[in-house]
């Protein structure tokens, strides 16, 4: 009969904050100039055989293509380093937060990748209630509500971590959500007074969804280095078994 064995099988894995960071950031730069040039060809009604599958693939308002799905893996990290956070931190006031933050993550991981806002797009509302082009895109409403009912639960949060941790999860904040939010009112406006087949609407995407990504890299970093302050290695388990 075949023993089976109890012996403990390591695959270390080491991670740097700072070269995480950096690797993501690279990454950041050519998918938003590959986005400028999918945009380009955009813009010039594709002028050469393949320019409309590279846009289609690179494009940075688009949907299921390797920008969304960059997006939306890192916003997964995201989730995954917050849920190791909330394992470390079931004895501690803020534990609920930790995990919430966890969960809302996965979220925007899963909405980057089936836009799940987009059902709060109402253009009978918009044009009903003559909304200002600023509210173009209706769900930035509820969003502008959930982000400032955020920003007031989690005020104690950030104030009681560290003073380097709370830097840069409130500039990674900024960015996303000036990204996210922000720009996409901007862009509402652009849309309205340009049109949406200009460079100037264009710049404006090019921008938010630039913004989004950087914000998120940032956010990543903050994660990582306050692990790395919790504790200096981490052991997961994985048990395998037939049934």
């Amino acid at each position: 009969m075949q023993q089976v064995s109890s012996d403990t099988v390591e695959l270390p894995i080491h991670i740097s904050a700072k070269t995480v960071a950096r690797r993501l950031s690279v990454t950041v730069m050519c998918l938003t100039l590959a986005g400028i040039l999918s945009g380009y060809f955009w813009l010039s009604k594709f002028p050469l055989p393949a320019s409309k599958w590279f846009y289609e693939l690179f494009n940075l308002d688009g949907e299921f293509n390797i920008p969304a799905w960059y997006s939306s893996f890192t916003l997964l990290f995201c989730s995954g380093l917050l849920k190791v956070i909330t394992a470390m931190k079931t004895k501690d006031r803020y534990f609920v937060y930790w995990k919430t933050l966890s969960l809302i993550f996965l979220y925007l991981s899963l909405d980057e990748t089936f836009s799940f806002h987009e059902i709060l797009i109402i253009p009978s509302v918009r044009e009903s209630l003559h909304l200002n082009p600023v509210f173009y895109e209706t769900w930035v409403i509820p969003g502008a509500v959930l982000v400032g009912v955020f920003a007031f639960k989690y005020l104690k949060f950030l104030l009681h971590l560290p003073y380097k941790t709370r830097y840069l999860f409130l500039i990674a904040a900024i960015v996303y959500v000036g990204g996210g939010l922000g720009m996409e009112m901007v862009g509402g406006v652009l849309r309205i007074d340009f049109g949406r087949r200009t460079i100037i609407s264009l710049t404006g995407i090019i921008v938010e969804e630039s913004l989004e990504m950087v914000g998120i890299v940032i956010f990543i970093y903050a994660l990582l280095a306050y692990l790395s302050s919790l504790r200096e290695s981490i052991q997961l388990k994985i048990y395998v078994s037939e049934k």
